[in-house]
């Protein structure tokens, strides 16, 4: 009689092996995917505009808003939109190729906490960091992702970068950090 514990051990065996090899497969995609993106940055000379990190999550882009858009504006400066395009070509050069097809990017738009009174297309930073976010998202649609793969996410001034408050305790605008919240960060999401 044959034990039936020992089949159950061994199909236990052989999934957290199959999941493991899965696993570094995926790290490897994200990792090629990172490397990618860091070169695209240093060759456009952007690398300290336009930071990119590996994360357990996926990868993260911080985009300063000042290098994406001129004052008031959701338009993407002219020669920001080529990077954009990189970017989304490496997305989809990487992993959509890859075993690994299971993404979703999420671009966030943030802004400071100055109302844009001195917008006239915008109201609140609500809508401000809405138009922004989707101009990205639009822009890397236009370049070959996949509109399932997106999400355009209105941050407003909710959260400021950690160590980076805009005002003091007094209540004073920090006009540095300030402009370091102004900002687009693009997440690519191992996981829907």
């Amino acid at each position: 009689d044959p034990d039936p514990g020992k089949g159950t051990a061994a199909f236990e065996q052989v999934k957290n092996a199959m999941q493991s090899q899965f696993g570094k497969a995926q790290e490897s995609e994200f990792q090629k995917l990172t490397d990618s993106l860091e070169v695209i940055m240093e060759e456009k000379n952007i690398s300290e505009k336009v930071k990119v990190e590996l994360t357990p999550q996926g990868i993260e882009i911080k985009m300063e808003g000042s290098s994406l858009f001129p004052g008031c504006s959701a338009n993407i400066l002219s020669d920001m939109t080529p990077i954009i395009s990189s970017i989304s070509t490496s997305i989809t050069e990487l992993l959509d190729s890859s075993n690994y097809r299971s993404y979703v990017i999420e671009v966030k738009g943030h802004t400071d906490n100055l109302p844009p009174d001195n917008c006239p297309d915008f109201n609140t930073n609500w809508e401000l960091s809405a138009y922004r976010a989707t101009g990205v998202v639009e822009q890397l649609l236009a370049s070959g992702i996949q509109k399932d793969k997106v999400k355009a996410i209105a941050m407003a001034d909710s959260q400021p970068l950690a160590g980076f408050p805009n005002t003091d305790a007094n209540g004073n605008s920090i006009e540095e950090n300030q402009a370091k919240n102004r900002r687009v960060e693009i997440f690519i999401n191992k996981f829907d």
